[in-house]
């Protein structure tokens, strides 16, 4: 585990952002100063540590933590060079919670073939509870948590969001003791219905167009209907869920729109804290002034872990 400062990293972080173009313009807007504490682990797994990392602002932290799932098409990794890493890191996803004030935790999940989506859950389930049991040493509310991620990563933290629990007081592991509740959630273009992907039983397009895609999600194919649902957010939908925020782009090609809109109407329903932001003519992942998201995001984080 290394902690460092990266203030002078910020500086040259800043200029290659500003020189890398139009792709990124205006994300170098939310670039601050922090430090990191690179790799703790939070459990281990077929012989191998599950790590996080923590970021927190040099200036202006609030003393609220934010778990943010490190996922794309439901694998996670980092990069054994630090520089990558430290360039990585200048994308909107950590810098626009740092900008805000917030202590970042990077959560990192065992990762596909070899682990498969519930498995997944498990482990930033996990990760949560041990930030909740070790706030003190990072100066963070225990009692007011926040998750956040994007697409693949989206939809974990959707599942672990919507579906916390108190922990288990007999268990000899102390971080199962801990509670696994987070209360509230910000989750960009997710997954949230994987039987009716883009349309009343879309899954079966997804079969067809994708298969063996549900082979990598689960392992092995049992009850398709039935495991899909339980890995689906939607289905999940309890009165205590945490207040929810979606951010979905309006022409997303990967996942559709429609996949938020199902899931904010059913909050709508439960009359739970929900707002759905589409932007115009935004794809996935990326669209121009996706900065200025992170002025909702703050407030939405602000106004429920504050």
């Amino acid at each position: 585990m290394r902690c460092h400062s990266l203030g002078q990293i910020f500086l040259i972080a800043l200029a290659c952002l500003v020189a890398a173009g139009v792709s990124r313009a205006g994300i170098e807007s939310l670039v601050v100063p922090y430090t990191a504490i690179e790799d703790v682990v939070y459990g281990q797994k077929a012989g191998m540590g599950l790590t996080l990392d923590v970021l927190q602002p040099d200036e202006g932290a609030k003393g609220i933590g934010v778990i943010l799932v490190s996922s794309g098409s439901w694998k996670s990794k980092k990069s054994n060079v630090q520089e990558d890493v430290d360039k990585r890191r200048q994308d909107h996803w950590g810098m626009g919670l740092l900008h805000n004030g917030f202590t970042v935790f990077v959560v990192r999940h065992g990762t596909g073939p070899r682990f498969h989506v519930p498995e997944m859950i498990e482990d930033i389930r996990r990760s949560v509870r041990y930030v909740r049991l070790h706030a003190s040493e990072y100066g963070i509310d225990p009692d007011n948590i926040g998750i956040t991620s994007g697409s693949s990563g989206g939809h974990l933290a959707l599942m672990v969001g919507m579906t916390g629990d108190d922990g288990n007081a007999e268990s000899k592991d102390l971080v199962e003791r801990v509670s696994s509740r987070t209360q509230a959630i910000v989750s960009w273009f997710p997954p949230t219905d994987l039987i009716n992907w883009g349309g009343k039983d879309g899954y079966k397009m997804i079969e067809k167009v994708r298969p063996g895609m549900f082979e990598e999600i689960f392992g092995s194919v049992t009850d398709l209907t039935e495991q899909l649902k339980s890995i689906s957010p939607i289905y999940q939908l309890t009165s205590d869920d945490p207040p929810l925020l979606l951010i979905h782009g309006e022409k997303d090609k990967t996942v559709p729109v429609q996949q938020s809109e199902l899931l904010n109407a059913k909050y709508e329903e439960a009359e739970l804290p929900v707002k759905l932001i589409v932007e115009p003519g935004g794809g996935h992942t990326y669209w121009s002034g996706i900065e200025k998201q992170y002025v909702d995001v703050g407030k939405w984080f602000d106004t429920y872990l504050d």
